[in-house]
């Protein structure tokens, strides 16, 4: 009788994984053939969606959205393993940071789930930079969905990419006072380097969330730099810069 070894099985992570992204990827199509049901069947007698359709749109965004973050949770699990297994290799290339971030904001199904919050603001003509298309792709989502849980209800936040001279920035944030909390004048400043100070129970649980973790351990990898400002009775802003080049190649 043959014997196996499950500690010996290091494949059966990603067996699981390929298998659980097929699934997703599954209930992603079945969802935008329901959105492409309601916005067919769904008009009035003057071309106005009914009631039903509207609902129908809702409930498959929502679905949508959910079903990415789950896929993107999943490779986060994924990029975790390999990080504990000591067997994570980055790959960076150079690339064209601005066609590369200008494509996945507007590819399927992101371009529905960022709408109209990402914008790019191209200070510099080339922005030719080495990064890891996977890890960028991974700490841009983490940043996003990280912003719509601490977000007030039904209010999207901010997404800037901005290329200037010799670094790109990715940042974010949404209103402190839409959501309902507020920060006194010695609110906590850039959490990424712990000389914030503040006592409100929300400002404690937003500068401890685990996920900063992953967020600055990509960022390390880029050679870059990651900090988090809470800006008194205003907005939360995480912002996140990384050079073009790194040092190495100066």
């Amino acid at each position: 009788m043959q014997s196996f070894d499950l500690l010996e099985s290091r494949g059966l992570m990603e067996d699981i994984f390929h298998e659980l992204r097929s699934i997703l990827s599954s209930i992603l199509s079945s969802v935008e053939l329901i959105e492409l049901y309601g916005s067919i069947n769904g008009n009035g007698q003057h071309g106005e969606k009914t009631a039903a359709s509207s609902k129908i749109t809702r409930q498959a965004g929502a679905i949508k959205s959910q079903v990415i973050e789950l896929e993107f949770q999943l490779q986060n699990i994924r990029l975790l393993q390999h990080i504990l297994d000591k067997t994570f290799e980055p790959k960076k290339h150079l690339t064209s940071v601005g066609f590369f971030i200008r494509n996945f904001i507007h590819e399927e199904p992101y371009d529905a789930l960022f709408g109209n919050t990402a914008e790019l603001q191209m200070n510099k003509e080339h922005t030719d930079a080495y990064i890891d298309e996977f890890l960028i792709r991974q700490l841009v989502l983490n940043m996003f969905f990280w912003m719509m849980k601490n977000s007030p209800t039904n209010q999207q936040p901010r997404l800037s990419f901005i290329f200037e001279e010799d670094h790109f920035e990715i940042r974010g944030g949404f209103s402190a006072n839409a959501a309902g909390y507020f920060f006194p004048v010695y609110a906590a400043k850039s959490c990424g380097n712990g000389n914030g100070r503040g006592n409100l129970h929300f400002e404690t649980e937003l500068l401890n969330q685990r996920i900063y973790y992953l967020i600055s351990y990509i960022v390390d990898l880029h050679e870059g730099s990651f900090d988090i400002n809470l800006e008194a009775e205003k907005n939360v802003e995480i912002q996140v810069k990384i050079p073009y080049k790194p040092s190495y190649l100066l």
